[in-house]
């Protein structure tokens, strides 16, 4: 098992915080869930009115692709592995992209197409943030964060006691994190009334959080590494664990001063905060 150098710091730990920071504990997050809507049929309508019947023959099968595959992400999802998940999703988003312009097109007397998405952090699924009928900005942002959610789990469920597992969770992490960077910066700023799983604050959170994670497991890596002289070893050390809380300092510091993130977080679960603060307090007392 790999695990950190003793310190003063971690010598005075409690077993509680031993526990906290066991390079075993990883956090991941869970998927976002959304209702069922029909797609093929008012794009196909849309298309026919708005050009000819042989251009809907054209795109049928991109227009049955994109139903299917969001009838698969909704009805099918316990079915399906969460690589054959991962897989589905960004099909969906790439025919998402293809037939965007028919979704901005949409006008006022059109077969209404609402996309109604749940809290991923609140375990009663409660209060869905339905889309306008012609806001396809919605749909995206969530497809982009359950992307980083199936990565999170994907790294949260790799077998780290051998170096190719380590490697998996660490490229799975710092995959999520830059999906959860690319929400952050593209679509998080323009869903309107977005439930806060996919607020700029939430998407920023999310984004340090897994990069940190990535992080850790490189310094973990390190560690191990012999053929460094004791000096050379020591300066890495101190360089990669002060980046490493940098990274969970940030997490951590958009959570607590927020009352609404904070209460947020709790109620996914309260261990979280808990969980990052010790993540700070360690890495902070080992880069010194």
């Amino acid at each position: 098992m790999i695990s950190y150098p003793i310190s003063s710091f971690d010598a005075a730990m409690s077993n509680d915080d031993r526990e906290l920071l066991n390079p075993e504990t990883v956090l991941s997050i869970p998927l976002k869930k959304t209702d069922p809507v029909e797609l093929y049929l008012p794009l196909r309508k849309l298309v026919v009115a708005k050009y000819s019947e042989s251009d809907a023959e054209k795109v049928e099968s991109v227009l049955e692709t994109l139903n299917k595959c969001r009838r698969d992400m909704v009805e099918r999802r316990g079915d399906l592995s969460l690589p054959m998940q991962c897989d589905c999703l960004i099909h969906y988003f790439k025919c998402l992209c293809m037939v965007e312009p028919l979704f901005t097109s949409l006008s006022s007397d059109a077969d209404p197409i609402v996309f109604v998405w749940y809290d991923a952090f609140n375990p009663e699924h409660e209060d869905g943030v339905s889309s306008q009928h012609n806001a396809i900005r919605l749909e995206k942002a969530a497809v982009l964060f359950n992307l980083g959610a199936i990565y999170s789990q994907i790294g949260a469920s790799c077998d780290r006691t051998t170096a190719l597992g380590r490697h998996l969770v660490m490229e799975s992490f710092k995959v999520a994190a830059n999906f959860f960077s690319n929400l952050r910066k593209v679509f998080a700023k323009r869903v309107v009334s977005a439930t806060l799983d996919l607020t700029v604050l939430f998407a920023e959170f999310l984004h340090h959080l897994f990069s940190a994670q990535a992080s850790e497991l490189e310094l973990q890596q390190q560690l191990n590494k012999n053929g460094a002289s004791y000096a050379l070893q020591q300066h890495r050390c101190a360089l990669a664990f002060s980046s490493v809380y940098k990274l969970y300092d940030r997490a951590y510091g958009l959570i607590p001063p927020d009352s609404a993130a904070r209460k947020h977080v709790y109620s996914f679960d309260q261990t979280w905060v808990t969980h990052l603060y010790q993540k700070v307090t360690f890495f902070q007392a080992e880069a010194r």
